[in-house]
């Protein structure tokens, strides 16, 4: 009788252990891990995208537009590859020289950005990006449906336009 009455206190023990850790997790998740998606800026960031270059051959000129209004044009690719060693995007995505807005690109899975581009200026183009922070943990090798989302913003002011552009991509992470 002693023996079963030890056994089944350590049972009890150990299972009162992994209803605690259990209820820790819960907590944590809950409460402290931080999964809400990056915010669009109301305001250009202040520092250009460092790998953006020039458009090679890029002199159209500005597009025309009504006065109050804006006009852009972009170039990319619906493909682009993530290395999560290298914690880097590889896209093409271009503000042709003929746009009058800047543009900011961020790169989303599943309702995550995961990706946030600097200033992007009318005739430059970005053929890399690096990853948010702590986004390549959450990512796993494979396919993944995502979005481009293109936010635009007042070269003279940095304020932002009232709309923005949802382009479906697809996304291939590797190690």
């Amino acid at each position: 009788m002693n023996k079963k009455g030890s056994s089944s206190k350590k049972i009890i023990m150990i299972l009162c252990i992994i209803t605690a850790a259990a209820i820790a997790v819960t907590i944590w998740a809950l409460f402290f891990r931080n999964t809400s998606p990056e915010l669009a800026p109301d305001y250009a960031p202040q520092q250009e995208e460092e790998n953006a270059e020039a458009i090679p051959g890029d002199n159209a000129e500005k597009m025309e537009t009504p006065e109050g209004g804006s006009a852009v044009s972009i170039s990319y690719s619906k493909e682009l590859k993530i290395s999560l060693s290298d914690e880097t995007a590889s896209l093409y995505f271009a503000n042709p020289g003929k746009s009058n807005q800047d543009m900011v690109l961020q790169i989303s899975i599943q309702d995550e950005v995961v990706v946030q581009s600097g200033t992007i200026k009318p005739g430059n183009q970005v053929s890399q990006l690096k990853l948010l922070n702590d986004e390549a943990g959450k990512l796993s090798p494979g396919g993944y449906d995502g979005k481009f989302i293109v936010l635009y913003y007042d070269p003279d002011t940095g304020e932002k336009a009232v709309v923005n552009t949802e382009i479906p991509v697809t996304i291939t992470v590797n190690e």
